[in-house]
């Protein structure tokens, strides 16, 4: 008789606000560390306290048949024997029961060694998930393009959600390319595309993106030929000044999300107190600067 086939195990992966599932990837067994960092909070929680009553009341079972192992508990009770264990884990020790025999004693000293454990990987696990990089930036919505003076480009922006700004931000523009091969097999890339402004020493305010669409660039192709599948990525990482951590970001866009003729409307105010504020709530806002049109880079 066949054993029963494991269950292809799906993955869900972020792309940047668009979702891949991914068929066939390892199960999380094998790397429980990264599998308890990806839960959210409530869950990670959950995770904790239910591994946390496991283990006491295995402990508690076990007190609990041992009958004369814990003074001042009641013989065969799975509450006392709980209750003990949660205090030996716990190292609290308020008086009433302890260990009263060999056995006693040697299981108290096996719980004491586990909670050690446990204390430090729950302790190491929160502090991970706090130190970790946040996701601190948004992009906006639509991809522009436009023409500059003699020149066609293509524009997003972003902008910092925390207080401090972002030194040593860096961007990276790709678009993912469609290669036929001459044996006819199709294999597909991301290919960069230059920025004019790849970098920025102290993103504080707002950031415009700007790649050039002349006859190199990858992307004029695929504008050009509206039955290619356009996917175009974006991120950005950087120095969170607060914290002194890597921060990140990251959008993908389809052809869908590209207005033609468009500018992005100005969101900063220069008052006469010389202070600058920025509108982010008009950060996708775009107007058109002539009759939208097909792309003619």
């Amino acid at each position: 008789m066949p054993l029963p086939r494991r269950p292809v195990r799906q993955q869900r992966v972020s792309l940047g606000g668009n979702v891949a599932i991914r068929h066939g990837a390892p199960w999380g067994a094998g790397d429980f560390y990264y599998e308890l960092m990806e839960l959210t909070w409530p869950a990670f929680i959950a995770v904790a306290a239910s591994f946390f009553l496991l283990v006491n009341l295995g402990f508690g079972a076990l007190y609990a048949s041992l009958p004369g192992a814990i003074s001042n508990a009641a013989p065969g009770s799975l509450a006392d024997g709980f209750y003990f264990s949660v205090e030996t884990l716990a190292t609290v020790g308020y008086g009433e029961m302890a260990p009263a025999t060999h056995l006693g004693h040697a299981i108290a000293v096996v719980e004491i060694l586990t909670g050690m454990f446990l204390t430090a990987t729950i302790t190491g696990l929160i502090f991970a998930r706090f130190a970790r990089p946040r996701d601190s930036l948004v992009f906006s919505n639509p991809i522009v393009i436009t023409t500059i003076g003699d020149r066609r480009v293509a524009m997003l922006r972003l902008a910092g959600m925390r207080a401090r700004p972002i030194a040593g931000a860096t961007a990276q523009f790709q678009v993912l390319e469609t290669v036929i091969l001459p044996n006819g097999k199709i294999y597909r890339r991301f290919v960069d595309l230059p920025l004019m402004n790849h970098r920025n020493a102290m993103m504080a305010i707002a950031w415009t993106l700007v790649h050039v669409i002349d006859d190199s660039s990858p992307l004029k192709p695929i504008l050009d030929d509206p039955d290619q599948t356009l996917r175009l990525m974006v991120t950005v990482s950087g120095l969170d000044t607060l914290l002194s951590s890597q921060t990140f970001g990251a959008r993908m866009y389809s052809r869908d999300d590209i207005r033609y003729e468009h500018e992005f409307v100005d969101i900063l105010e220069n008052r006469d107190d010389g202070t600058i504020h920025i509108d982010l709530t008009r950060l996708h806002d775009t107007h058109a600067t002539a009759a939208e049109t097909a792309p003619a880079a």
